[in-house]
């Protein structure tokens, strides 16, 4: 529950996350972040690209600029291309604000 005690909207990422995955999930986390909170399910991910680490950068300082509840789960190779990429601070689990 987020802290306005809605449900946060929920999205589950693809296995793999190229620029396609991203360009579809642009309006919905858009949509998302204008509704509340935001729950990023990337519990199934195998290949995490480019563009989707941009999106999910964008998305979560976005989400925090505008004081809305922003988290992420995440599969153990989406850990590790976040890790490599020095991306780890993305991953705190808990509604950041």
């Amino acid at each position: 529950m987020s802290a306005t005690g809605m449900t946060p909207y929920t999205h589950k990422l693809p296995v793999r996350c190229h620029r396609d995955a991203a360009d579809e999930m642009l309006p919905l986390l858009r949509d998302g972040i204008a509704a509340g909170d935001v729950a990023i399910d990337g519990g199934e991910v195998t290949q995490l690209g480019q563009a989707m680490l941009q999106l999910l950068f964008s998305a979560r300082k976005t989400a925090a600029n505008q004081g809305v509840g922003f988290a992420i789960t995440a599969s153990d190779a989406m850990r590790a291309a976040l890790a490599s990429a020095g991306a780890e601070h993305l991953l705190d689990e808990s509604m950041v604000r």
